[in-house]
């Protein structure tokens, strides 16, 4: 058994002075504290298109932690341009007070308050009944399946009009600028993308449109700073910007398009999308007004360092703030070790195409910061065993130990991140992994964590541990099914993630869809020199994982020469056969020739110790897979709730939720 406290980690040195990132900038009449930016991003902390209270308290959690500028998500300037329910009306009389409420916390910090102006065009992300789609040209949009229908001239007219409005009622709430969207091929960018307009009239003339929107804007706010935001991988983008340089007092870059699976992928880029990758994409932007860069830019040092080089003159950092909306503060400070790292999971991105309000997976207070506040240290301790240093137990620990509670953590393998650990593996998961591996070692160094690695926890350790509560986050095991298999060497695809791997075989990948583990075990296979093919056994490639990160692991499984064979559910295997059958219409069979055949069908819980725990007189609270198997974001609030549960002293026999 392996045992060790986790030390606080030290800053190496001198502490890192980022001058470039903390120096001040000016916008137009506006001048920024610093270059760190929130670019706008869609909470749907939104209701009647309006903003809640929970938006306020979102947006003032990253003020307060230090952000120079935020800019405040895409909001629609007519009633045609909502992109979703949750879009803000930025064309209604009361966005005025509700905005002026946002301005009020955000600026108490001396944050500056921008806010994004928006139309969709043709993009519409909503269920039926949907209003007509509006576009340039009637051209269908592949990844919505939207079919629009060309604007007429006075539709067009009241559109531009709809900026100008939307920008008075932004300046009558006191905001301090506006950015009009003209990235991701949504309307403005329809406008000037040659296969979306089609137009023979005064509109055809590609930046027609958003020089339009950019007077009419300036005309309704003069004293707002004003900005437009381009996507920098869009040639049209790059050949209209010329033109609109002079109209505008900052510029924004980011990547990707939305009407398309590929270029929407680039709009919030996935691992193993390269950290800072936007820095290589700017210069075709630069030498005009100030430019505000963002995509997977996560670090304060590579920000600094970006705009040093004069890649950017500001540092859009939307993903990092949502991780942590002190990184500001903390990397001002020299505590650059203490800032809590984005995994780069899309969670964020994940509930706002589900209409769900945002949530970070690594840190559960994002979206809940009215609910769910920071552990307060307390001065009454109790001692609390964690059982499990997956997610699940690693959040339980470093919530308690935050609290100032005794903490030992218990784990039977001999490094702690449990299933995420093993994810390391993954050209697609690495940096994930491996990033909240490092956030929990820093985060279970900043408390009292006693970890005892390579330590099975039975019920008599853990009663001679003589725990106040116990917190049982056990995981879980894969799924074996009951079939007949003989016929074909198998193995789960945990073993294939785990290593080593075989090579110059014919493997088939049974697949389930409910997780990444099969793609993964596919991708590594085909890495080592085997001939292999994929059995999807859903509607889709990987049906649960979302959509950017499916996008990515298709184009990575076709170009590695992985033959993908759709809708097989896994019915047994012999004399070197996996047998399978259709999921639509079972009648029709298939067998694919496999030497060895890797199963990636579900995972089921760890179950048992909790309950005889309990029936010891303990209190037991439980999290994770152990309660069923799901994801990492489930694990990491649920190990975190069970914590803040344990510490509460809850009398035995008291609900366990």
């Amino acid at each position: 058994m392996r045992e060790g406290y986790y030390h606080r980690p030290r800053q190496a040195g001198n502490p890192v002075v980022l001058e470039h990132l903390f120096s001040p900038l000016r916008i137009g009449p506006v001048e920024l504290p610093n270059r760190v930016v929130s670019t706008a991003h869609q909470t749907t902390l939104v209701e009647e298109h309006l903003p809640t209270e929970d938006f306020v308290a979102y947006h003032e959690a990253r003020a307060r932690g230090g952000v120079g500028l935020i800019v405040l998500e895409a909001t629609a300037v007519h009633p045609s341009g909502l992109l979703t329910p949750h879009t803000l009306a930025g064309y209604r009389d009361e966005i005025a007070p509700a905005l002026a409420g946002v301005a009020d916390a955000v600026r108490r910090h001396g944050t500056r308050l921008f806010v994004q102006l928006f139309h969709g065009g043709r993009e519409q992300i909503a269920s039926p009944p949907r209003a007509p789609a509006l576009a340039p040209s009637a051209v269908p949009s592949l990844r919505f399946h939207v079919e629009p229908r060309p604007l007429a001239a006075d539709e067009i007219d009241s559109i531009v009009e709809g900026f100008a409005r939307a920008a008075g009622l932004a300046a009558a709430a006191g905001l301090d600028g506006v950015e009009v969207s003209a990235a991701h091929e949504y309307l403005a960018a329809q406008f000037f993308t040659p296969e979306l307009n089609r137009r023979d009239d005064a509109w055809a003339e590609p930046a027609r449109f958003l020089l339009a929107v950019l007077a009419a804007v300036r005309e309704g706010a003069p004293g707002l700073a004003l900005g437009v935001r381009l996507s920098a991988d869009s040639e049209p983008a790059r050949a209209v910007v010329g033109e609109i340089a002079s109209r505008v007092d900052y510029l924004s870059v980011a990547l990707g398009a939305s009407s398309t699976y590929r270029g929407s992928s680039g709009i919030v880029p996935p691992p193993p999308v390269a950290e800072n990758v936007i820095a290589a994409m700017t210069a075709p932007f630069l030498g005009g007004p100030p430019l505000v860069a963002t995509s997977r830019i996560v670090d304060p040092v590579e920000a600094d360092r970006i705009i040093s080089e004069g890649r950017c003159d500001a540092a859009g950092m939307t993903r990092a703030l949502i991780t942590d909306p002190d990184l500001p503060r903390k990397a001002r400070e020299g505590r650059l070790v203490e800032v809590l790292r984005c995994l780069g999971c899309n969670a964020c991105i994940a509930h706002y195409h589900a209409g769900t309000p945002i949530a970070c997976t690594q840190n559960p207070r994002t979206g809940r910061e009215r609910t769910l506040p920071a552990p307060n240290r307390t001065a009454e301790r109790r001692r609390i065993v964690v059982v499990g240093a997956g997610p699940a137990g690693l959040a339980a620990a470093a919530d308690a130990a935050a609290g100032g509670h005794e903490v030992v953590l218990l784990e039977r393998a001999g490094r702690i991140g449990g299933q995420a650990a093993l994810a390391d593996a993954a050209p697609v998961h690495a940096e994930t992994a491996g990033t909240l591996v490092r956030n929990y070692e820093r985060l279970l160094g900043a408390g009292d964590v006693e970890l005892r690695l390579e330590s099975e926890a039975d019920e008599a350790a853990v009663v001679a541990l003589q725990p106040d509560a116990v917190v049982v986050a056990m995981g879980a095991r894969p799924y074996e099914p009951a079939l007949p298999l003989d016929g074909v060497e198998s193995v789960q695809a945990w073993a294939v993630l785990a290593g080593p791997r075989p090579r110059g075989r014919r493997v088939v990948v049974a697949d389930w869809g409910g997780d990444a583990s099969g793609l993964a075990s596919a991708e590594l296979l085909a890495a080592a020199g085997n001939d292999v093919t994929l059995a999807v056994g859903s509607a889709s490639l990987g049906e649960t994982l979302h959509s950017y990160q499916r996008n990515v692991y298709a184009a990575r499984l076709y170009r590695a020469g992985v033959r993908i064979e759709h809708h097989l559910e896994l019915t047994g295997a012999e004399r070197g056969r996996a047998l399978l059958r259709n999921l639509f219409a079972p009648e029709v069979e298939t067998a694919l020739a496999a030497e060895l055949l890797v199963l990636a069908l579900g995972r089921v819980p760890l179950r048992g110790l909790a309950e005889a725990l309990a029936a010891r007189g303990l209190e037991v609270h439980e999290a994770g897979d152990c309660l069923s198997p799901r994801g990492l974001e489930e694990a990491i609030l649920e190990g975190t709730l069970a914590a803040r549960r344990a510490v509460q002293a809850t009398p035995v026999g008291s609900p366990n939720p």
